[in-house]
């Protein structure tokens, strides 16, 4: 499953009746056996990007303290660590979900689901780095797909109403 889990409920759809250890790994490495759901945050944002537009979403975010004894959590404890904070923060489970870690608990980066895979040993999430975006070049990239990033070699700061 790659690109459709993207929210704290998506998650909980594709856990639903299984119960393996819970494995979060990044391209450096999985998190170690024996980590601890520390916080979900429920993030209000306002902002205002480089072409002037102004915008305001919320978003989840799962912290995760890595661990280096123990076992992997598993997805039915996982699961009821979801219900009950979900029970307690309305639309929790609904809006876009980040995780935030740091391997050996090194720094704290943010992290999104690129994939989400179940073997016999137990239930993968695969997080990928979350990267810097300009808004408005993406969404004239969006409207024709030849378009220049965004400050790019060629581009004009008209060019995406940005940059300037």
């Amino acid at each position: 499953m790659t690109g459709e889990v993207t929210t704290l409920n998506d998650v909980l759809a594709a856990l639903q009746g299984v119960d393996l250890p819970l494995v979060f790994e990044t391209d450096e490495g999985a998190i170690g056996a024996g980590y601890h759901v520390t916080e979900l945050k429920q993030v209000s944002i306002k902002s205002i990007d480089c072409g002037g537009n102004v915008d305001d979403w919320r978003e989840t975010h799962v912290q995760l303290l890595d661990g280096q004894d123990g076992e992997h959590m598993r997805t039915g404890k996982f699961a009821a660590i979801a219900d009950k904070s979900m029970s307690k923060l309305r639309h929790l489970g609904e809006d876009m979900v980040f995780f935030e870690l740091g391997l050996k608990n090194k720094g704290l980066r943010r992290y999104q689901i690129d994939g989400l895979t179940q073997s016999a040993n137990g239930v993968r999430v695969h997080l990928d780095e979350a990267r810097a975006l300009c808004k408005p070049a993406a969404a004239a990239t969006a409207r024709a797909p030849a378009a220049v990033s965004c400050c790019g070699v060629g581009a004009l700061p008209s060019d995406f109403g940005c940059c300037g």
